[in-house]
């Protein structure tokens, strides 16, 4: 089935005024479909790019970038109306490390398609399997940065939200059919638990208070300079991901930084040579160039040497890039 059914035209929130006049739909509103979406450098690190918030017959789509000062008064606002949301464990750290808003009551139709016994309860797979809606997924790590936003950006966007509150009640028919199974009667008991347990979770987060790429560092005992500079070079891929440059984020992984921690580049020009890609060697190498160049940093060659590790080794510790 086409998921044109869901496309909804949204309404852009994108100023006081139009935060004015969404709000008194979002308050008239029983229960609120929430979605968002984020610059991709991790949960613990991303910036808020876009909030999508839809009701059965209407989707708002919400700016942070055009209004910052704005944003923790709409979610506080929208924290005092029951939220619907697919995965809230991602979303609800974000919201909550940004702002300090945790909604006052959620409903997260992952947990409960969980119970109902799918193994992996993806919005995509939900979509398809109890909608019947395939939903092109192509934008989903797509620059959320990016101003303006494609046309296939904002319909995907839109979309994800329209198709929440059909997607609860399509489940909540199946609970309501299936709660004479056993298993399934006892997964929606524990349900609530489990949602309180989340809340209170999230409620609790602490940003961690260093990398984890760091802490690998240190426990690999490469020195407090190698720390120093892995610290600096993920302080800058968080910022540049922060200002919508993907590649940067691609380019400077886990593995990528402790390769040339391990065997530092000795000119400029060799560092140009391990970049890639092209606009982020044209735009990035001298911010990096500032990080690598400096004389301690061959202190390094032979404090890896007293390690006896290899590079191969090393970056076998390295692989994986910080969760989203």
């Amino acid at each position: 089935m086409s998921p044109e059914r869901y496309d909804i035209p949204p309404v852009f929130v994108d100023s006081a005024e139009a935060v004015a006049e969404a709000m008194p739909h979002w308050h008239g509103a029983n229960l609120l479909a929430v979605d968002a979406e984020f610059s991709l450098t991790g949960t613990h690190h991303c910036v808020l790019a876009l909030l999508q918030v839809a009701t059965h017959d209407r989707v708002w789509l919400v700016d942070p970038l055009a209004i910052p000062d704005l944003m923790r008064p709409v979610l506080q606002a929208l924290a005092e109306i029951p939220w619907i949301i697919h995965d809230f464990s991602g979303d609800g750290i974000v919201i909550k490390r940004l702002y300090d808003v945790t909604p006052s009551s959620v409903l997260d139709t992952m947990l409960l398609a969980r119970a109902l016994g799918y193994p992996q309860p993806g919005l995509k797979t939900l979509a398809r399997l109890k909608l019947g809606v395939d939903i092109p997924k192509e934008e989903q790590d797509s620059n959320w940065m990016a101003r303006p936003l494609r046309q296939s950006q904002l319909v995907y966007a839109a979309r994800d939200a329209a198709l929440l509150l059909p997607l609860l009640r399509t489940l909540a028919e199946e609970a309501e059919i299936r709660r004479g199974e056993p298993e399934v009667a006892r997964n929606l008991a524990q349900l609530p638990g489990e949602m309180a347990a989340l809340r209170r979770r999230i409620r609790e987060y602490r940003q961690p208070t260093d990398f984890p790429i760091v802490e690998k560092i240190r426990r690999m005992g490469l020195g407090k300079e190698a720390e120093r500079k892995a610290r600096r070079l993920m302080e800058l891929r968080f910022q540049w991901g922060n200002e919508g440059d993907v590649g940067a984020v691609m380019e400077l992984g886990n593995r990528w930084i402790l390769a040339r921690l391990h065997h530092p580049p000795r000119s400029r020009e060799a560092l140009e040579r391990v970049i890639p890609n092209p606009r982020v060697r044209r735009r990035r190498i001298d911010a990096l160039w500032e990080v690598l160049r400096e004389e301690d940093t061959l202190r390094l060659v032979e404090e890896d040497g007293r390690t006896g590790r290899d590079r191969g080794s090393l970056e076998a510790d390295a692989e994986g890039e910080p969760p989203r």
